[in-house]
């Protein structure tokens, strides 16, 4: 009786004192090493969460969650006020917290704060891919952007499908595969997506593939804009030399040529050569089927052969689909 009492009035004083917001938003910081690892059970027990999710009851406004991830190996605790004024969410694996983010909300003190675990990550992804190989791993030097990303293109944690847009509930969005494409497209990394040309998953393979293409299509544009620029400063040099203008101006002009024709170099780099090409053609003939999700009103996996997704005709509206999820804001 005279714990029941003790815990009653710990509850009762908790939500009394937290009657506005339940949460002590100071908890999270963005301080943290990402190499660190912090313990699950540590920060919920500072957070309160067991006398939170009693408070929370939907009807006042606040809400709590505790379930866990789609495979099975990941809780996650989630904490969001009626109307998203301010919220949480802890994602752990193991009692070690892989990542989380909070915002206090407009009327907060604190700003937005964020925490991922690199360490904790690629242990994850140990679990989930245990047999890949070494030439498909990352090193932990890599910025955790670039981890999660490069993972989530490989299977980690994402649908085994392929598509642009897919509708998944009321409205269609992009797949998670295709928003680790494209943040690696954003942070230039060619590098790795030529990588998973030459990986064993067909669906990771033709998101790589379809970015190249879209990555070539824009350096042609960047060379053409240049090299008209390129014509246009030369004419210009060249009417300087005839007038014998200062050499001051004449050395200017040369040093703009010549940024010029380093950057047409540079994305010349980025160009597909004809074995590249030519390795996209011969995917397209392989008579595979390829895992597609679509937008037709409700989500569904469709079998649909490679040659059709690399058709000629369907390699050219790639550059098109990528720029309509750009003006939907998916580059940003």
């Amino acid at each position: 009786m005279k714990r029941f009492l003790i815990i009653f009035f710990t509850i009762n004083s908790f939500l009394t004192t937290y009657s506005q917001s339940p949460i002590d938003f100071s908890i999270f910081t963005d301080g943290q090493s990402d190499t660190a690892i912090l313990s699950t059970t540590d920060m919920l027990n500072k957070l309160n969460w067991q006398a939170i999710k009693k408070y929370c009851t939907g009807e006042n406004g606040h809400n709590a969650y505790e379930y866990k991830g789609k495979d099975s190996l990941l809780m996650k605790y989630r904490y969001v006020e009626q109307g998203g004024e301010s919220s949480f969410e802890i994602v752990s694996y193991k009692d070690m917290i892989m990542e989380y983010y909070s915002d206090a909300g407009t009327s907060g003190r604190l700003s937005s704060t964020s925490f991922f675990g690199k360490n904790v990550w690629l242990m994850y992804v140990s679990e989930i891919m245990p047999s890949l190989s070494e030439e498909f791993k990352l090193a932990s030097s890599e910025p955790n952007t670039i981890l999660k990303a490069y993972y989530k293109l490989l299977g980690v944690n994402t649908r085994d499908e392929y598509g642009f847009i897919c509708e998944y509930s009321a409205a269609g969005r992009a797949t998670d595969r295709r928003m680790a494409v494209i943040t690696l497209l954003k942070q230039h990394r060619i590098d790795l997506i030529k990588k998973l040309t030459e990986f064993s998953n067909l669906q990771t393979k033709l998101y790589a593939v379809d970015a190249l293409i879209y990555n070539d299509y824009l350096a042609k544009q960047k060379i053409q804009q240049l090299e008209k620029n390129l014509k246009d400063k030369q004419k210009q040099l060249d009417r300087l030399q005839k007038k014998h203008a200062d050499k001051t101006r004449i050395t200017g002009i040369n040093a703009q040529i010549k940024a010029t024709s380093d950057s047409i170099t540079y994305f010349n780099s980025d160009l597909l050569s004809d074995t590249e090409w030519e390795a996209i053609n011969n995917l397209r003939d392989s008579n595979l089927t390829v895992k597609t999700c679509g937008n037709s009103g409700s989500y569904k996996i469709y079998g649909t052969p490679i040659s059709e997704l690399l058709s000629e005709k369907a390699m050219a509206d790639i550059p098109k689909r990528y720029e309509g999820l750009k003006r939907l804001g998916y580059f940003w």
